[in-house]
């Protein structure tokens, strides 16, 4: 050591261990910073901070709310046996109640990032449409892939306010340097005839059959509530949303209903809907699935149930819905 360094020491009792563990948790400096001041090697160093651990020196320990939502997201996947979990903690504890929209910005920004992270070269992406789906394609932030396609699962709705179904995989597929395959008819047409019409036409035969090629997948939760998106853009009316609920509906994913267990719920109305199966969804090897909110934690269960999910990006109050739900 020298002059300054001893000096330093001194006020340790000339204990190189207390010395080490004050510059590095107390002064911040790094290992090798420590080791060039005190005049020994880096090993050195290591094993001085590993004695003042031992030595109750040092006490490190974990900020609980910090790492709640680690804990959560650990025992989340094991549960539901899912590839993965990414859980938004919930900054306003101590504040007022989040808005629909805030939380909605929130989750879209948190799934844009999630994305992003497991998007690669030659995915072909399934998408469904959304408010939140739409806002995610904004926040995506731009990556140079090679050969990316993006589909979009469900056919479209007249363009509203707040999102427009035309858009969503083509501004998603922009991000993604890929190209985009809309589904050019309406999500729901009039009879089940001019369904089967419709999809015989070669052009749309075509886009109905890339989506088994799909090796990923990107949707939300939709619950059964009459302020549901297929029923405010007039997709459904207010009768037939009930009928679903009715038949035990509790959630809803491309236009496909589901109950508490994730059965699927056939009525007549699913021979009238232009998109993708709910079998046909399961077959996707990788499927993000979005979800938050009070008002769609029984959507979102009866989702994960039903194995429609292997990835979900969620806040806080689904995470502890989930946890309390009895095996």
């Amino acid at each position: 050591m020298d002059n300054n360094s001893l000096k330093n020491a001194s006020l340790f009792d000339n204990d190189p261990v207390l010395y080490a563990a004050w510059l590095y948790y107390q002064d911040g400096l790094s290992q090798s910073e420590v080791a060039n001041i005190m005049g020994v090697s880096r090993v050195t160093v290591v094993k001085y901070l590993h004695l003042a651990r031992e030595k109750g020196f040092v006490n490190i320990s974990l900020d609980s709310s910090v790492f709640s939502t680690i804990d959560y997201a650990i025992r989340i996947k094991a549960k539901f046996d899912l590839n993965n979990v990414l859980i938004l903690p919930d900054e306003e504890k101590n504040k007022s109640q989040h808005t629909l929209n805030m939380n909605r910005e929130r989750l879209a920004k948190a799934g844009a990032m999630y994305l992003s992270q497991i998007i690669s070269d030659d995915d072909i992406l399934g998408v469904a449409w959304g408010r939140t789906i739409y806002k995610l394609g904004n926040y995506l932030p731009p990556k140079s892939l090679k050969n990316v396609t993006v589909l979009q699962m469900i056919g479209a709705v007249a363009p509203q306010p707040d999102f427009k179904t035309a858009e969503a995989a083509a501004l998603i597929a922009n991000k993604l340097s890929g190209c985009s395959i809309n589904l050019h008819v309406p999500a729901v047409v009039s009879s089940a005839r001019l369904a089967m019409e419709l999809q015989a036409e070669p052009i749309i035969r075509r886009n109905f059959s890339a989506l088994n090629q799909c090796n990923k997948a990107l949707f939300v939760v939709g619950n059964t509530l009459d302020d549901n998106p297929l029923v405010t853009t007039s997709v459904l009316t207010r009768s037939e949303m009930a009928q679903y609920r009715a038949l035990g509906a509790v959630g809803v994913i491309c236009g496909r209903f589901y109950d508490a267990q994730g059965n699927p719920l056939v009525s007549d109305i699913d021979l009238r809907i232009m998109g993708i199966s709910l079998a046909q969804l399961r077959q996707i090897p990788q499927r993000l699935f979005i979800a938050g909110g009070g008002e769609n934690i029984q959507a979102t269960i009866g989702a994960i149930k039903g194995g429609y999910a292997t990835d979900i990006v969620i806040d806080e109050v689904t995470a502890l819905a989930l946890l309390e739900l009895e095996s």
